[in-house]
């Protein structure tokens, strides 16, 4: 019985023993390194016409809402808890753009900022850190309503087409000091109103599909030729 017993205690501990050197051993993963962006609101332009609690309304944003970030009353920003890699910082404001800013933090904790450009994302611009954002301008969700102006009748074409033969008729004869050149253009013969075709007839007869009738000065000029031809 005594035996029994024995052989009974040494499996439990065997069994015990086995138990424990398979249980895995949790392998302790080095800490990784955090890091703090900060910087400056600078002043804006009095010419932005901005209220005095403008800096209330200010966020910042790294990679779209990952880490947050608030403006202190002397303009300065701190924000703790940032890894190594590239990070787009934006200011968010309802009234004010900013330039969006891309910070680049390298493992052994250098810094390198610089503009982000979408439109051209291969172009650098680098800015100094810490970082010094200046408000722009201010964003514009309305256009202005365009308004009547003289210029605009001016500049029309209709308008240029009638005023400016009329000015060169009467400007460039003045400015001809030759006394040939001017018996020249003294002897061009304008078409007279007489001559011209009367709009009216031509719609008339456009519309009823009649041929249109020839004038008694068109026929005297037919006439004319006519003789002129067999003379």
């Amino acid at each position: 019985m005594f035996k029994i017993i024995v052989i009974l205690l040494i499996g439990s501990l065997g069994s015990g023993l086995g138990s424990h050197e398979l249980v895995p051993r949790k392998v302790e993963e080095p800490a990784r390194a955090l890091y703090s962006i900060k910087g400056v609101i600078l002043k804006p332009d009095s010419s932005l016409n901005l209220k005095k609690s403008w800096m209330s309304d200010i966020t910042l944003s790294i990679n779209n809402g990952e880490f947050k970030g608030f403006v202190r009353l002397d303009r300065r920003f701190l924000i703790l808890g940032v890894p190594n890699g590239s990070h787009i910082l934006e200011v968010e404001h309802p009234d004010i753009y900013f330039q969006p800013v891309k910070v680049e933090i390298t493992a052994k904790g250098k810094y390198r900022a610089r503009k982000v450009n979408y439109i051209q994302p291969s172009t650098i611009n680098q800015v100094a850190y810490p970082l010094r954002l200046l408000p722009h301008y201010r964003k514009g969700f309305f256009r202005t309503r365009q308004e009547w102006q003289i210029i605009d009748i001016v500049l029309s074409p209709i308008v240029l087409i009638m005023l400016v033969p009329l000015v060169l008729m009467l400007v460039v004869p003045k400015l001809i000091k030759d006394p040939e050149a001017k018996k020249e253009l003294d002897n061009i013969q304008f078409p007279k109103m007489n001559d011209m075709p009367d709009l009216s007839d031509m719609l008339s007869t456009f519309l009823s599909g009649k041929k249109p009738e020839r004038s008694q000065s068109g026929r005297k000029k037919l006439l004319e030729k006519s003789h002129k031809k067999y003379k």
